[in-house]
């Protein structure tokens, strides 16, 4: 008695009931025209009494159970989070998390010793820089210069080091008969372009500074030489002259090839 009333129940009447009885009608209704048409014969009649049952009933349980249960679970699994949901969703990812540990302060010890650094770095860097420089003016110079000028000029170079802006003293080259043993302007333009190129043209050795210095360096060497000249010729012609031009080479700056 238990499972009869279990099976016979206002739910399942509703679900199959009603529409179990409409599905019959429209089968029947279905069956008799079709049967009408085929002068009522009664095997097309069955036939098409079924197969209007068995079409009828697949439709109604794909849109009216099967189809509306997976548009359901689908929409509940794209539905959003909710308050409750999303906090304890957030709290159980920030109770994986480690703790963050608090960074302590630096300390002015700390804080000049790494400033100390940075200039001790670099004072030392130009102080290397400034050794090559010398070291340079001494071999290009020699041949040209007595050994009082060569000491002269290599005040002058080391002084232009620490400031772009410096104004040399005029420099002496001595005396040649040969003509071919002077230096022209040209090797003075590649002599002070290789020092300037490794000082940086962005440290304030631009072009303009460059004429100016070895002008002032070789006033009477380069006394008809207009600065505006020397500057757009500074590098021009690297391999004319007794002093080449020399390009440093980005992992030797320091470096000079002679």
């Amino acid at each position: 008695m238990r499972n009869l009333n279990t099976l016979i129940s206002k739910e399942t009447c509703l679900i199959y009931g009603l529409p179990g009885t409409a599905i019959l009608a429209v089968s029947l209704i279905l069956s008799c025209k079709v049967a009408s048409d085929f002068a009522g014969s009664t095997f097309v009649t069955a036939v098409s009494f079924l197969g209007s049952n068995v079409l009828l009933w697949m439709l109604y349980l794909l849109l009216f159970q099967y189809l509306p249960l997976d548009l359901m679970r689908i929409w509940q699994s794209r539905k959003p989070l909710s308050n409750t949901e999303e906090t304890d969703t957030t709290a159980a990812k920030q109770t994986s998390q480690p703790p963050v540990q608090a960074v302590p302060p630096i300390t002015m010890e700390e804080y000049k010793a790494h400033c100390y650094d940075f200039e001790r770095r670099k004072q030392e860097e130009h102080r290397q820089l400034v050794d090559s420089i010398m070291d340079y003016v001494g071999r290009v110079m020699s041949p040209f210069m007595g050994m009082p000028e060569i000491d002269h000029i290599r005040g002058e170079i080391r002084a232009w080091c620490d400031d772009p802006n410096y104004i040399p003293q005029p420099a002496e080259l001595k005396w040649t008969v040969d003509l071919n043993d002077r230096l022209k302007t040209i090797s003075f333009k590649h002599f002070v372009w290789n020092i300037a190129v490794r000082l940086g043209f962005d440290n304030g050795y631009t072009g303009d500074i460059q004429a100016k210095f070895i002008k002032k360096l070789f006033p009477n060497e380069l006394a008809g030489i207009e600065i505006d000249s020397l500057k757009a010729s500074l590098s021009s012609y690297p391999d004319n002259g007794h002093i080449k031009l020399d390009r440093p080479k980005p992992t030797s700056n320091n470096v000079f090839h002679f």
